[in-house]
């Protein structure tokens, strides 16, 4: 074994750094990248030509063609990384191979190798089957389900969603959880502010799924209660204009900040400095959000469904997402009440304190040694 720990080489693929700017799969790649890289014996096979990913170029560092900015220059980066990856994954010899997400060409570059795959959730198996613009997706997930070694699943709720909604055998499948990108145990209110007005937070995406449309409905009453508080909406992107209507018609357009995320530094004031993060979607494969404001001091409400109660367990307020009172009733205990937000926020501290990229990293090389 230990032969085989000394002379091991992994690879990774372009696919997700090319994709997303910043996001949870590049950041999770990023962490598992740069903790297996300073391991002896671990070699990192990581060959891309560019692509503009805030992870990446704390990898590999900047250069002026990331400064660079025209149109279809995504499209090109994707398509020239691959064409490099495709001649670097048949020059290098390597033990496993590990995609960072699902495409037809990672199907073909496992140079007769293990594959192993994580699953980061089954949002798409679960909520879009049958619906045009995702059968690809879906189809090609299956393809790398079937032909994986083994899959990490980022969840309990994960592993069992595999299980049930794709069949897959439990054995092939080992749950590991993510890691915590944050200083731990920040106190709250503490970080320089970039934000001046008392808010509630909110972070990511506002698919249907993130059940962003029932909680800016549950917060109308708390708004009109609190004249001083305002919501802030960190990263996925500006509003649409259909939001926007819908903001009008709540009377909470002059109350809402859309706030771009830059870099870690910002996400960390912005949750340590919020009265509370609202972390309501119907269903996630892991809740990053839930650990990362645990870490920067900052009390929690989220589901009490799909992996979101697993990973907050008892350190965040729990809410049924599918009731808007309920949401509603529990924001406004956990505003007005200092001595709850401040036993949460210790919760959440302790909570923080079992999620560490350390641990995933092991975790996941014990499983690469053991193909």
């Amino acid at each position: 074994m230990q032969g085989k720990i000394r002379n091991m080489t992994i690879r990774y693929d372009y696919q997700i750094f090319c994709e997303q700017p910043y996001g949870g799969i590049s950041r999770y790649f990023y962490e598992l990248i740069f903790k297996l890289q300073q391991k002896p014996g671990i070699h990192i096979q990581l060959d891309i030509l560019s692509a503009d990913n805030i992870f990446l170029e704390q990898l590999k560092g900047k250069n002026f063609w990331n400064d660079l900015q025209f149109k279809g220059k995504k499209d090109l980066n994707r398509l020239l990384s691959n064409v490099y990856d495709s001649f670097a994954s048949r020059m290098q010899p390597f033990d496993v191979f590990h995609p960072t997400y699902y495409s037809k060409t990672s199907l073909n570059r496992t140079g007769g190798k293990p594959m192993v795959i994580t699953i980061h959730d089954m949002i798409d198996e679960r909520f879009h089957k049958g619906q045009p613009g995702f059968e690809n997706i879906i189809a090609l997930r299956a393809k790398h389900i079937e032909k994986a070694y083994k899959i990490i699943a980022v969840s309990e709720n994960t592993r069992n969603d595999l299980i049930e909604l794709c069949g897959v055998h439990p054995n092939k499948i080992e749950t590991i959880y993510h890691g915590n990108s944050f200083s731990q145990n920040i106190n709250r209110f503490s970080l320089p502010k970039i934000i001046e007005q008392k808010y509630i937070l909110y972070t990511g995406k506002r698919y249907a799924y993130k059940n962003f449309d029932r909680f800016i409905q549950s917060i109308v009453p708390v708004m009109q209660a609190n004249k001083d508080l305002f919501l802030v909406c960190a990263g996925g992107g500006a509003f649409k204009n259909a939001e926007l209507n819908q903001l009008k018609q709540l009377q909470l357009d002059n109350r809402v900040i859309y706030q771009p995320i830059h870099d870690n530094e910002q996400l960390a004031s912005l949750y340590n400095h919020a009265q509370l993060l609202v972390y309501p979607s119907l269903y996630e494969g892991f809740g990053l959000p839930i650990i990362e404001a645990f870490a920067c001091g900052c009390p929690v409400i989220t589901s009490s469904g799909s992996s979101t109660g697993e990973i907050a367990h008892n350190a965040a307020v729990l809410i049924n997402p599918n009731s808007i009172e309920d949401m509603g009733e529990k924001i406004s205990l956990l505003l007005n009440d200092i001595s709850l937000q401040n036993e949460f926020v210790e919760r959440g501290h302790t909570r923080a304190q079992s999620f560490h990229w350390d641990k995933t990293a092991n975790q996941t090389l014990k499983l690469y040694q053991s193909l």
